[in-house]
């Protein structure tokens, strides 16, 4: 061939070879900027195509997910575990819809919890009741009756109710109710359990008195507030501790 000849034909491919390249590099243009920051949806994944090897640890933040992106159906069924979580780094904004974790797949378990409520927090029914209040509550003269409010989660199912107390007096008693009052009628209430040292007086040490006789033992807060009540009958060896309430409770979890 001819030198002229092979000249011309390496200039022809070379242009065309330049062609090429400059028509995949418009075609790939367009593509290449569609995966762009937060731009991959859950319309982009092939259902159950995520596996753990996929994703190098804690590499995922929530700054990376676009919100309501990822849905139940984009994960593999318990590829992703807490290791592999950083902590803080998926909010509720990247979940989409309440069916994105459901109900169905969180485990539940009861447990005990424990309500401690001291004397400070016992208030007196009468401003002018004589009567002194530290680590325990005794009146000085004369009787008292005493009020505190009681917190507990929706649902919580009572199970005990627990009374120190000191009565060493032989004529006077003290007792402490738990009892519910409607939030729609505030006259009416409901006792729950009931503790007293009227039938164990004479007694030179505190006795913890306890029940686990419940009534109405379900917290119901939208249709009750609940509340304790203590009863001093008079002055002298007679003293009301520390009153704790025992209930159980359902959490996430084991």
């Amino acid at each position: 061939m001819k030198r002229k000849s092979v000249r011309k034909v390496l200039v022809n491919g070379t242009a065309y070879l330049f062609s090429v390249v400059l028509l995949l590099s418009m075609v790939a243009a367009p593509v290449i900027a569609s995966v762009s920051a937060n731009s991959v949806g859950t319309y982009h994944i092939k259902d159950n195509s995520i596996l753990n090897k996929d994703i190098r640890p804690n590499k995922i933040s929530s700054s990376r997910i676009k919100n309501n992106t990822i849905l139940n159906r984009d994960i593999h069924a318990n590829v992703i575990s807490s290791s592999r979580i950083r902590n803080g780094t998926i909010a509720n904004a990247d979940i989409s819809g309440s069916a994105a974790i459901s109900d169905s797949k969180i485990s539940y378990s009861t447990k005990t919890g424990h309500l401690s409520i001291p004397v400070a927090e016992l208030s007196p029914a009468r401003e002018y009741y004589d009567y002194y209040k530290v680590n325990s509550l005794y009146m000085d003269t004369g009787l008292g009756w005493f009020y505190a409010p009681v917190q507990l989660p929706q649902g919580a199912v009572i199970t005990k109710l627990r009374y120190n107390a000191y009565d060493n007096t032989g004529s006077y008693y003290t007792s402490t109710w738990l009892y519910e009052i409607s939030n729609s009628n505030p006259n009416h209430s409901n006792e729950m359990a009931k503790l007293t040292t009227q039938s164990t007086a004479n007694s030179s040490s505190w006795r913890p008195l306890s029940t686990t006789t419940i009534s109405y033992a379900t917290i119901d807060n939208k249709n009750y507030a609940y509340a304790l009540a203590v009863y001093l009958g008079g002055p002298g060896s007679l003293y009301a501790g520390n009153i704790v309430i025992e209930y159980t409770y359902t959490t996430p979890g084991g």
